[in-house]
Parts: structure tokens; sequence; C-alpha cells
């Protein structure tokens, strides 16, 4: 039966978590089931996903026209505009849409899109579809091809029809979830947390054995057992004095929390999930050695290191999927990360101070990426006197 259990070992680790659960698979040495469903169930893995999803979804994102000099500006009339900046589908927003789909990414190492086109082949529509609804097969040209599961029944999407956003892949097909690669993490941390309930629900540090003189009946230790357990298991219990008789004594057997030091075991492991993201434990709550200087590095970390990256393959999917051949001669598809430096008025006030001192910003362009109105006389570019030719008098 070795084969059965590779088969369903190899079926059910990422698509269909409730049936491993039942087959009585574990996903690493704690004994812990992991997926993504469960993983989620810890805070880290939540907010980081969450940080990294939201923050992507709240950028501005929009199909550009390349101009003939090489400078590029946003074509609010491509059919692309409103669903990427708009309205994803009938349903979603395009936030909406853009969080899902990078979360489901984080999350399973892959998200998937249905392309809804018009009779001109322009993208009208992005419809999502959960990742374990689809298998990803590769044909002998090379090319893939998607089975996805609908609720009528399974149908077969060639390349063309579907937007796929891939983690880290092994074979360029499919992605690698984030979740699998670290089991052993997540099913440490689900550990910890199933440990902690535990400890309050049983309301009580008492965890040993109940030493009798004599030799008891079973009914004797059942009505002991029972009796103790009533008194002081369950959280309204906690802190209630013991009062032992007959001769009982009471002999401890495990450590506590403190001299298991559990608080910082647990600690250290979210900032190992953290890791995992490449998210800076201050911007999900872990704040024991944080300070003023290295917050602030460490939210340049979260843009240079961690946003930037899915951006770009963000923007690359899309691009590959979503626009012609000719489209992509004219056209291309990018965030405007200026909203990243929306929260820092004073970092973003210097870099407009020396665009414009440098010459390439004018204020016009600085009052537009503000929202402010033109101004007259605002088209006009600075340029520094030490940076004229040699010999050209003023």
């Amino acid at each position: 039966m070795k084969w059965l259990s590779r088969f369903f070992e190899k079926r059910t680790s990422s698509r269909d978590p409730y049936l491993a659960e039942m087959m009585g698979l574990r996903d690493n040495s704690t004994g812990q089931f992991v997926s993504e469903d469960t993983a989620t169930g810890i805070p880290a893995v939540h907010a980081c996903v969450q940080l990294i999803s939201e923050s992507v979804a709240s950028l501005p994102l929009a199909p550009y026209r390349i101009l003939a000099d090489g400078s590029k500006e946003v074509d609010t009339n491509h059919p692309l505009y409103t669903v990427l900046h708009d309205q994803a589908n009938q349903v979603q927003t395009a936030f909406e849409f853009r969080e899902q789909f990078a979360a489901a990414c984080l999350l399973t190492g892959n998200a998937f899109a249905i392309k809804r086109v018009d009779s001109a082949g322009a993208v009208r529509e992005l419809l999502p579809i959960p990742p374990h609804h689809v298998i990803v097969e590769r044909l002998q040209n090379g090319r893939l091809r998607y089975k996805v599961a609908h609720e009528s029944g399974t149908r077969v999407y060639t390349q063309d029809e579907i937007l796929h956003l891939r983690y880290r892949s092994k074979d360029g097909g499919t992605g690698l979830s984030p979740i699998s690669i670290a089991r052993e993490t997540i099913g440490i941390a689900q550990a910890q947390q199933q440990h902690e309930g535990t400890f309050y629900k049983n309301g009580t540090t008492l965890s040993g054995a109940l030493e009798h003189p004599s030799k008891l009946t079973l009914e004797q230790i059942t009505h002991i057992r029972e009796s103790f357990e009533g008194k002081f298991s369950g959280s309204g219990n906690s802190w209630k004095v013991l009062v032992l008789e007959e001769g009982m004594q009471w002999k401890p057997l495990t450590m506590t929390h403190e001299d298991a030091q559990f608080i910082e075991s647990k600690r250290l492991t979210l900032e190992d999930v953290a890791r995992i993201y490449r998210v800076p434990p201050p911007a999900i709550g872990i704040l024991t050695d944080a300070t003023y200087s290295n917050i602030t590095e460490q939210s340049r970390h979260l843009v240079v290191h961690t946003l930037r990256p899915w951006l770009v393959r963000i923007e690359q999917a899309m691009n590959a999927a979503l626009l012609s051949e000719d489209g992509k001669r004219t056209h291309v598809i990018e965030h405007n990360a200026e909203g990243l430096l929306r929260g820092d008025i004073k970092a973003r006030y210097e870099a407009y101070r020396i665009g414009r001192e440098w010459g390439w910003l004018s204020p016009n362009e600085i009052r537009g990426l503000e929202n402010l109105g033109s101004i007259e006389g605002g088209n006009e570019y600075r340029t520094p006197m030490n940076s004229e030719p040699l010999g050209v008098q003023q």
C-alpha cells in the first residue's frame, strides 16, 4: 500500500487539504496539518499576506502609452484602464480583484484569472479562479493549458485565455507555495498556537500527578480525576486553591510557560514567519527590538526588497497575458510606485525639491502628483547654473 500513501501525499498536500486531514496525513515533524487555509490562522502569516496584497492593490495600476520620445503617459481610453483601475469584473472592484489575486499567489504560489474579451479581442473583465480548482499541464509544443473545475463541470482553457501569476517556480509552469516551502516553520507556529489554546482551556498551570497513600479502585480513580478536572480545569477556574485530603500529594510533572520560555520561543517563530515573506517584523507589529531609526530603515527595506519584486512580477505577467503583440509595441502596464511615498510627506517633498532644482520636474508635474490643479507658468523647467556647458554666458 506504499504506492497509495505516495499518491495521496502528492495529490492532497496542496490541492485537497480536507482529504489529507481525513487520511491522517501530516506535513511536518510537529504532527500538524499545514495548508494554505490552516496557515492563515497564524496571525503573522495573515499579517504578511494582508500587508503585501493590500499594499500592491492600493497602488495605481494602468496601461501607459509609449510616446515617440520614449516617455510614457497614462492611456485612460485603453480598454484595460477600467479593468485595472476601476472595475475588474461585474462583482469586484479593481482593488478587490488585485488584492485577492496577490493573496492567492502569496499563499499557494499561483494565481489565476479568466480573461473575458469582446468581439475586438480587448480584455473587458478578469474573473479570479481559486488556485485549487486549476490543474496546469504542459503541452508538447511547450505551451500550457489549464483544466478548471467549475460548478457545471471541468473546462479546458488555453494559455491565451488565462492570466497566470507565479511565485518562484521549478518547472516554469507552476509556482511553489511559500506555505509548502516553509511547512516546518508554519507547523511549529500552529503547534504553539494549539498548545497555548489548550493551556488557557485548562485554565491552570497545574500539570502533574496526584499521589494517594493507599491503593485505589478504578471507580475511585475515575471519581477523583473527574472531581479534580471539574474544579480546576477551564479558564474560569484559574488560580483556585487546591485542597487535598486523605494524605494525597501533588507532584508537578511539567515545566510552566515561564520555565519553557514559551513567549520568547513563540516570538522567534513569528519572526521566522516574517522572514518567509521578507517582511520586516515591525511592519506586522513585532516591535520587540524596534527603534525609531531602524523602523525607518526597515520601512525602506519593505518597499525595495518586499513590495518591488511583487510589483515587477505582477506587471510582467499582465504585460505578457493582457496585451496583444501589437499592443506590446505601443503600451506597457505599470504601477505608479509614487504611492509608496504617500505616508512620508518629508521624504516626498524632499524628492520634489531635488527634481525641481535639477530640472526634471516642473511645478505643474509636482502639483499633478499631489492631485493639485495646474498654475500659470507651471510648465517651465529650471536648469542649474553649474550644469550649463562650458563657455556659455548667462
